[in-house]
């Protein structure tokens, strides 16, 4: 009667723990199945905020000769977010049937060359925000430089939020570089020239 073996290699959905030597100690989680995608929740709050942010760049286009570019930084912002909640919330394939996968080709470059204008965008709306911190808040002023108190505040608070959130995207894809190069083999015969 032939036995069964019993042995079998670990569920994929479950972390897996390497131990390499006495000292490093490894444990990997698998891949998801499909990319994360952003909760109803958070999908609202983003339109939330997005509206949020046309409006105070509409109503107070006109609010702040002192640095004329706010507004426009507040609607260019709503506009780019607005173009990135597809990525974001929508599968990438048409089929739902399917496992969804990280988008390729085209989309890949539309996302990139979006994340690569927002961050242009975010650090040039901080040169902005923050060249006339502390502004007149008074219309009256004898030099006709002022800026509104609540366009500014929302603003204000809108660069310093999006200013983090960009720091710590770029930390994380820092320590993905980080450890992608310390866990990469490394040829042994080779010299530093990478002669053998």
């Amino acid at each position: 009667m032939p036995t069964r073996d019993t042995t079998s290699a670990p569920s994929t959905d479950r972390p897996v723990t390497i131990t390499v030597g006495a000292i490093l100690k490894l444990q990997v989680k698998p891949p998801p199945s499909r990319p994360p995608r952003l909760s109803v929740k958070v999908t609202v709050l983003m339109a939330v905020v997005i509206l949020a942010r046309v409006i105070f760049g509409v109503v107070y286009m006109k609010d702040c000769p002192q640095q004329p570019n706010i507004p426009n930084y507040l609607l260019g912002l709503a506009l780019l977010w607005l173009l990135m909640i597809p990525f974001v919330t929508l599968p990438c394939e048409s089929d739902a049937a399917q496992p969804q996968e990280l988008p390729r080709g085209f989309k890949a470059c539309l996302l990139c060359s979006l994340s690569l204008s927002l961050y242009s965008w975010i650090l040039a709306g901080d040169v902005w925000v923050f060249s006339v911190y502390q502004p007149n808040y008074h219309p009256a002023a004898a030099d006709g430089l002022y800026c509104n108190k609540t366009l500014y505040t929302f603003a204000f608070w809108n660069a310093v939020w999006e200013t983090l959130v960009i720091s710590v995207h770029l930390a994380g894809r820092c320590k993905t570089l980080m450890c992608y190069v310390v866990m990469s083999p490394v040829p042994t015969s080779r010299d530093f020239d990478g002669n053998v």
